[in-house]
């Protein structure tokens, strides 16, 4: 745990989780809706979250796109959150919970914008992963940080 946290807070180095195919799925599925929620997804959110789940899980690149491929045509089907959320609640701990909030707004931002309905989404699933305020804040500019948008 010291050592997750020692690289996430570098905020340089990518942190590996291993975890179950299921909890794999379900990060993916979240990272896809977050890309979705403004009514476009476009190549650079799809990118981004392969990239998310190939250094968070510490997955290929070829598995990866294979994942990305089965979730994305069920991406915007009003997935529900809660059931999601729970899963991740259940198997990652708080600074795990923190870094894919992280990565959430790594697919938020990719595309350099943030509407209302992803910044809703965001607040939504900040209190759905039980991750404060500030730690919600630091992790958008750790995100920031990743992209170079500061």
């Amino acid at each position: 745990m010291i050592e997750f946290l020692k690289k996430w807070i570098s905020k340089n180095e990518d942190i590996a989780f291993e975890q179950s195919e299921t909890i794999i799925e379900t990060v993916s599925a979240l990272l896809l809706e977050a890309a979705v929620v403004d009514g476009q997804i476009d190549d650079m959110e799809i990118e981004q979250t392969k990239h998310a789940i190939c250094t968070f899980f510490d997955l290929s690149q070829e598995n990866s796109n294979q994942i990305v491929e089965k979730l994305i045509c069920k991406a915007g089907d009003n997935l529900e959150f809660h059931s999601l959320t729970k899963q991740i609640r259940n198997e990652c701990d708080y600074e795990e919970r923190t870094y894919i909030l992280s990565m959430l707004w790594q697919v938020v931002l990719a595309d350099e914008q943030v509407d209302s309905l992803e910044s809703n989404l965001m607040r939504r699933l900040s209190g759905l992963l039980f991750v404060s305020d500030v730690d919600s804040g630091k992790a958008k500019q750790n995100a920031k940080n990743r992209l170079g948008l500061n």
